[in-house]
């Protein structure tokens, strides 16, 4: 719209691929898009200046990506982040959420799916409200907690002396009753709704434990 301010979006990150993905993707958004691959840098001008919208690339989970997330939103806490994260990476998504992520995205991005996640918090004016949900049982609960610290399903079917096939049939309710997606929606439908055990060392992201 003529006359209408530029968002103001700012991307960190290492990899000069994760910068021109994006800038691709956020091209019909209009957004004026600053870049950081240094912490202090973008830190500093988020400080000075805060964005409309932070994303973070958190390839592998770096720590750097994750302080960068809970610093900003000591800052500023009604700025809006968006995390990358890695093909299935929910311990990573679990720390980008609990470090001051709102909304998570996994690799190799989709340009139309993150042109509408952006235009969407870009819009956003107040924080969103958890929906509600079909109970759980204690079992989906303890499987959806083993789900969040990244085990598989082999590993919690000889944990809880299961077979595969009955972790599975737990898994996809646990999917149905949380309408969820995907693994990485499942994590932001499970942290926002506080069905996540809280096994976050707090030194890791600079934030006080949930629930404290």
């Amino acid at each position: 719209m003529k006359g209408r301010l530029r968002k103001r979006v700012y991307l960190f990150g290492e990899k000069p691929a994760f910068w021109t993905a994006l800038e691709t993707a956020l091209k019909p958004n209009d957004a004026s898009i600053s870049h950081f691959s240094s912490k202090k840098e973008c830190l500093e001008e988020f400080a000075a200046r805060p964005c409309d919208l932070l994303i973070v690339d958190l390839d592998g989970c770096q720590v750097e990506g994750l302080e960068v997330l809970a610093d900003a939103r000591r800052i500023a806490p009604w700025v809006w982040s968006l995390a990358i994260v890695e093909p299935a990476g929910v311990p990573c998504a679990v720390k980008a959420i609990k470090a001051g992520a709102c909304d998570c995205l996994e690799k190799p991005l989709q340009e139309d799916r993150t042109l509408v996640t952006v235009e969407m918090l870009l819009t956003r004016t107040e924080p969103p409200t958890p929906r509600c949900r079909r109970a759980l049982t204690q079992m989906e609960i303890q499987i959806l907690q083993m789900i969040l610290a990244g085990k598989t399903s082999y590993d919690m079917a000889n944990e809880l002396h299961r077979s595969k096939r009955t972790i599975d049939v737990h898994r996809k309710n646990i999917m149905r009753k949380l309408r969820a997606c995907g693994l990485v929606d499942l994590v932001k439908r499970a942290l926002g709704m506080g069905l996540a055990a809280d096994s976050q060392d707090p030194k890791e992201t600079g934030q006080p434990p949930a629930n404290s």
